[in-house]
């Protein structure tokens, strides 16, 4: 296949990496690219074969209500397992705070829009029967999102995601408390993963695991793109998007953003600040706690501060080397532990076709801090294993 379109300001080693050869077996991270992209490349058993932390779903009866959807479905059936709804849609209209539905294998073409919410001891639950077999597909005739959820805690597990949207948001969370867990979103117009509402209000969203790639159509876009106060952004791998690839603005505060790999993003790694609505600047994003994150080879910065900053932004023990225009650059926040030399991947692919697993001589093996994070790694690997924590999101 071939590669992406080389970024301005990409760093030599990026370059370089264009033209390496793949020589040790690959643990392909990305997913399924829309029309305008280059063809997808195969899947990896490594990651996406089973769930890091299997479902509740998909585990042994319980008490639990389940709800079922299939492509050959109808949304006049009851939703059993064997007689399935046909759209998602129509199993949260049903669904009710405790709720599991379960997605089967296929095509589901066409945005989704969800609404019910879940409660704090009993969440809503969508999820894939595999891991990235249900297949979302949103059309040039969708306006916003693949897939919008308007509810509260909620969880969105396992999807593959893509599509020729013109707003172009893969997933996008406007209710609070909720989770998108190991999804696949590839080669949106827009952002990748997302939260908004109106006034930014909301609390406490997490993206855990999730294989993000190649969104984006301006600098505005970019491969996760939380708004609101609160969260976790954990074992993630965002790469090639227009934007950053973790962006963290508007009404952005005290976020955990841990373990994850971020590279060849136009405009820069990860960005942390405030502004525009609703504080337009007059409220600092602040107490965050930025670690253990591969940062490599973006556009520009590869850990930025900017806007409305506090000073008990953490930044801590990531790995940050061959960015076009420096490592890290902060107006307020406090750095330490910060490594500058290459990760020495396994084999390192700019496409997001390589094995990101850290050789056993790299800098960033057990060089992390145990603040913020992950229990385990993108794999369902615990951590730590050796004498600490590795950084990014693979676990030696």
């Amino acid at each position: 296949m071939g590669v992406i379109t080389a970024w301005r300001g990409r760093s030599a080693v990026g370059r370089k990496c264009l033209t390496v050869l793949a020589c040790l077996a690959a643990i392909v991270l990305v997913c399924t690219a829309c029309s305008s992209q280059p063809a997808p490349l195969g899947p990896g058993p490594a990651l996406d074969a089973t769930y890091a932390s299997p479902p509740a779903a998909l585990g042994p009866e319980s008490d639990q209500a389940r709800l079922y959807v299939a492509v050959d479905g109808d949304d006049d059936a009851p939703g059993t397992v064997q007689e399935p709804f046909r759209t998602i849609a129509k199993a949260a209209d049903a669904a009710t705070p405790g709720t599991t539905v379960i997605v089967a294998d296929g095509t589901y073409e066409g945005a989704t829009v969800t609404r019910a919410s879940g409660t704090q001891d009993a969440r809503i639950v969508y999820v894939a029967e595999h891991k990235w077999g249900a297949k979302l597909v949103g059309g040039a005739d969708d306006d916003d999102a693949v897939w919008r959820n308007y509810g509260d805690y909620v969880d969105i597990q396992g999807f593959d995601v893509s599509g020729d949207i013109p707003a172009g948001t893969g997933i996008g969370q406007t209710g609070s408390h909720s989770r998108v867990l190991e999804n696949r979103v590839i080669g949106m117009k827009g952002n990748c993963l997302s939260t908004n509402n109106d006034n930014y209000s909301m609390v406490d969203d997490d993206f855990i695991g999730n294989v993000v790639g190649r969104c984006g159509s301006s600098a505005l876009d970019h491969g996760i793109y939380p708004s609101g106060v609160g969260g976790t952004i954990s074992n993630n791998i965002s790469f090639g998007n227009a934007g950053f690839g973790i962006h963290c603005w508007h009404n952005c505060n005290r976020q955990v953003i841990t373990n994850n790999l971020v590279f060849d993003n136009h405009e820069g790694g990860i960005l942390i600040g405030q502004g525009d609505g609703p504080n337009n600047g007059d409220v600092e994003a602040d107490d965050m706690v930025v670690a253990n994150n591969i940062v490599v080879d973006n556009g520009a910065e590869g850990i930025r501060e900017n806007g409305a900053t506090g000073s008990n932004n953490h930044y801590l023990n990531n790995v940050v080397s061959d960015n076009a225009e420096g490592a890290i650059d902060l107006q307020s926040g406090q750095e330490s532990g910060t490594v500058s030399t290459s990760p020495i991947f396994v084999n390192f692919q700019i496409d997001g076709s390589g094995d990101y697993r850290l050789q056993p001589y790299s800098a960033g093996v057990d060089a992390g801090t145990t603040d913020g994070a992950p229990p385990d790694d993108i794999t369902g690997t615990p951590r730590p294993r050796g004498q600490g924590v590795d950084v990014g999101v693979f676990e030696q």
